[in-house]
């Protein structure tokens, strides 16, 4: 079921390090990158060149709803090729 809901609606459960936001900071700055962690004081992320920053949620005037990189596949794959793809992707434990 994880599998299945992973292919068609992979907005659904983001991974850590796997989903991109934009923040808008108070002094114009605008950071974005792969959300690594977020809590009520600070929210990290991975930028483009590797580097890690930790912004206090003081300094940030906005975000964006974090979204992920998985493109949908049902766009480019029909459901019997989805229910193949789950079944293959369930035997490699």
């Amino acid at each position: 079921e994880y599998l299945l809901r992973s292919i068609v609606d992979p907005q659904a459960d983001l991974v850590s390090g796997y989903a991109i936001i934009t923040l808008q900071l108070k002094d114009g700055q605008t950071v974005a990158g792969n959300l690594i962690s977020r809590d009520d004081q600070a929210i990290t992320v991975k930028l483009p060149d590797g580097s890690m920053q930790t912004i206090s949620r003081s300094e940030v005037k906005s975000e964006s709803k974090p979204i992920g990189t998985m493109p949908d596949v049902r766009s480019f794959l029909d459901p019997r090729e989805i229910r193949d793809l789950v079944a293959y992707l369930a035997t490699m434990n």
